[in-house]
């Protein structure tokens, strides 16, 4: 287990599904491309909305989420092989809680169409829109139950190879939709995509489970009890999240507008969505070795700085080259409409160096199934997020959306460590601290000279000169703890 949590190991991983997000990232783009030319910044306002809202909903009616999931399996399967009993009868178990948890959330969604587009909204006008995108419940809650089920299976390959699959769909769905149907495709999109990647992962997962639930079999659905209970205050903390962002973008559509609501989500696309890369070998692969090694201590605070280290190193000059092109990546990624978001990604930038320091260590409370823990911070962490969000657009428009999300993050980080040093015992060590505080000070030093140089010539060698220290740094240290 030591070998499979190795610098070399956690690069390799990083590589792997980085390269798979890249090509995520590039379908992402030319379908943002597509909807800014074809339903514009209105049509994206109301996409957006749309999402929040079902997503919300989802969190709502699961009761079995993906992470208690991937927490139960992968035990089973650490322990028993992948072919035992007991693996096989618990993934039925879960299966049959998403079918009959989607179906609740469904039919939640038909009976109140009328009260989401009310509150969304302000209007009754998208009521059938809703009504139609009700089955997305069913289909959410089964997808989430499959990519689960091939993570905490290591199914890695066969993760990776429906992702591709998926996004390339997704986004030939999208530039269809929109090109026939404009803002009505918005929901065909949404429908049509989400069930292409829900067929997908049950195709692979069924390779090594095959497909059986009782949904309505009350023997089986008792046996996820103990599931259920782990599940609630995630789920509980799935809500408030959801809340929270669905909170934003309602609060921006009626303080501001609905195509505020779509720049809103622009600016926040850039700033996560696409340097997401650098965490999605944490869904898929730290974090079911971290559920196996949290028992013991020293284990897990080597994993959690060997994976804080390779974070930070690789996310700081990507940050740097994207906010140095910046004004170019926003008009390819959408239309030169979109400039007015620059500032806000910009000030934003702060936002992924922390989720970048805080996710290894966040992970820690779910590995250990500490529930309460786990709810009481992603509670504390939406309220902040929230409100630094409402009160910088407030004050700043855009631009304050930006330094709320910065600030939400820097609080979040040293709630987070503060709480989990005493909690759990987890300790940077100084090896770690140094690297943290050098690429801080390095991206600090890039974004200052993006924002305040006036000198076109000036400002590309610092930040250059930025991006080729914070190269060294993470070659240099790498190097050697891979070869130590």
């Amino acid at each position: 287990m030591a070998k499979n949590l190795s610098y070399r190991h956690i690069l390799k991983y990083t590589g792997v599904f980085g390269g798979i997000q890249a090509i995520n990232v590039l379908s992402s783009v030319l379908r943002n491309k597509a909807a800014a030319i074809l339903i514009d910044r209105y049509g994206q306002g109301i996409s957006e909305l749309f999402n929040s809202t079902i997503n919300l909903v989802s969190s709502a009616t699961t009761l079995i989420i993906p992470v208690a999931i991937v927490r139960k399996i992968s035990f089973l399967f650490e322990k028993l092989g992948p072919n035992s009993v007991s693996v096989v009868h618990t993934v039925k178990v879960i299966r049959s809680w998403s079918v009959l948890t989607g179906i609740i959330g469904t039919l939640l969604v038909m009976l109140s169409c009328p009260l989401l587009s009310r509150v969304t909204c302000d209007s009754h006008e998208f009521t059938k829109s809703y009504f139609f995108l009700s089955p997305m419940l069913l289909m959410l809650s089964v997808n989430g139950t499959e990519v689960a089920i091939l993570k905490a299976t290591r199914r890695l390959k066969q993760l990776v190879t429906a992702s591709f699959i998926g996004s390339i769909s997704t986004l030939i769905i999208c530039v269809v939709s929109y090109y026939f149907w404009s803002i009505r495709g918005v929901v065909i999109s949404l429908n049509a995509s989400l069930f292409v990647v829900t067929m997908l992962n049950i195709k692979y997962s069924t390779r090594f489970f095959p497909y059986k639930v009782s949904p309505f079999c009350k023997k089986i659905l008792l046996q996820g009890k103990s599931l259920i209970k782990l599940s609630v205050s995630f789920m509980l903390a799935a809500l408030i999240a959801a809340l929270s962002e669905t909170l934003i973008r309602t609060y921006i559509s009626q303080s501001g507008s609905i195509e505020n609501v779509g720049l809103y989500a622009a600016g926040f696309a850039l700033t996560v969505t696409y340097t997401r890369f650098i965490f999605n070998a944490m869904d898929a692969d730290y974090y079911p070795h971290l559920a196996g090694i949290c028992s013991d201590k020293v284990l897990m605070n080597t994993a959690v700085n060997k994976q804080i280290t390779v974070c930070v190193q690789l996310i700081v000059p990507c940050l740097l080259l994207f906010v140095l092109f910046l004004p170019e990546v926003i008009t390819l990624f959408y239309t030169y409409k979109y400039l007015e978001i620059v500032p806000m990604v910009i000030c934003g930038t702060i936002y992924m160096f922390c989720k970048a320091v805080i996710t290894p260590i966040a992970y820690v409370a779910l590995a250990k199934a500490d529930s309460k823990m786990y709810l009481v911070i992603e509670s504390i962490s939406a309220i902040i997020l929230g409100t630094s969000v409402v009160v910088g657009y407030e004050c700043y428009s855009l631009t304050g959306c930006g330094i709320g999300l910065s600030f939400s993050n820097l609080v979040d980080a040293i709630i987070i460590y503060t709480v989990y040093y005493k909690r759990y015992n987890i300790r940077m060590r100084k090896n770690t601290m140094f690297v943290l505080i050098c690429q801080f000070l390095i991206l600090v030093i890039g974004i200052c000279a993006i924002s305040f140089c006036k000198e076109y010539s000036l400002k590309l060698t610092i930040v250059l000169l930025a991006i080729l220290s914070s190269v060294i740094l993470s070659v240099l240290s790498l190097y050697k703890k891979i070869n130590s």
